[in-house]
């Protein structure tokens, strides 16, 4: 599964690198090293990344990107599920969730938390457990994984997703909900690493949590949990909204393209209107 992840990643960087949609025979060659790949081959190779994957689209013989998530939805008007975890160690699949935290927004204010520890059914590594304070007695009759996702997924309803550096977290909340669903995650995910990088640059010398909250002053302060964390990630996410109305953002598909590579957001920038609500606060 963590390779069908991956090749949907670097699928859709090429799409967007491409600016358009890119022949399957072209994908297939780069995504799996061919020297050939005829049509029908091709296909059938990408078949299982691109139909299980809601940022992927078939435009005839060729792969594309779907209509950007959240096209029509107003900033204003979304619901914003902010979410942390801690995990004991860096790779799904080799590690597991040890706690899960969230915030929801809704009109820009927060409307609810939630907040679990887990038990991974695995020690948590030595450097985990010395980031986070946390320790393996602490998790014995947590929920176990599924369950506490379930919970999570069940709290996130349909709001957009927010994480900082989202492809490490959705990672492992696409590892536990494909389990339960069969099927990965598909709500718009907004990342405020990369968004922070597209709409801070030049302004910070580095992208990391704590570097950014204490830049835009957040009341929250990151401390490696996941409930805090994510408080901190909601009041910057809440910064960053701000700076991108600013640009003319006006939809969740705006704020979305502002996280894409350089060449597609030059090529989204025409669809930005021009007039931002008014900015939230923080």
């Amino acid at each position: 599964m963590q390779l069908r992840l991956d090749a949907a990643d670097r699928l859709v960087e090429l799409v967007e690198e491409r600016r358009g949609p890119v022949l399957a025979e072209e994908a297939a060659r780069r995504l799996f090293a061919l020297r050939q790949a005829p049509v029908a081959l091709a296909r059938s190779l990408l078949t299982d990344v691109v139909e299980t994957d809601t940022r992927l689209a078939w435009n005839g013989d060729a792969v594309a990107l779907a209509e950007p998530p959240g096209a029509s939805l107003l900033l204003e008007e979304a619901t914003f599920v902010v979410v942390d975890l801690e995990t004991t160690g860096l790779r799904p699949g080799q590690s597991g969730i040890c706690e899960i935290g969230a915030v929801r927004l809704r009109g820009f204010e927060v409307e609810e938390e939630f907040e679990t520890l887990v038990d991974p059914g695995l020690p948590l590594a030595t450097a985990a457990a010395a980031l986070t304070g946390l320790r393996n007695e602490q998790l014995r009759g947590a929920p176990a994984p599924g369950d506490a996702v379930r919970r999570f997924l069940a709290f996130a309803g349909d709001a957009v997703l927010v994480a900082h550096n989202a492809r490490f977290d959705l990672a492992f909340l696409d590892r536990e909900t494909e389990r339960l669903t069969g099927s990965r995650i598909g709500s718009p995910v907004v990342d405020t690493v990369r968004l922070a990088r597209t709409l801070l640059a030049g302004r910070v010398s580095s992208f990391g949590l704590a570097r950014l909250a204490w830049f835009v002053d957040t009341a929250a302060r990151p401390c490696h949990r996941a409930l805090p964390d994510a408080r901190a990630t909601a009041e910057l996410l809440l910064a960053l909204i701000g700076l991108a109305q600013e640009r003319g953002a006006c939809t969740v598909a705006d704020l979305i393209a502002l996280t894409a590579t350089r060449t597609r957001r030059l090529l989204d920038k025409r669809h930005l209107a021009h007039g931002a609500p008014t900015r939230p606060g923080v």
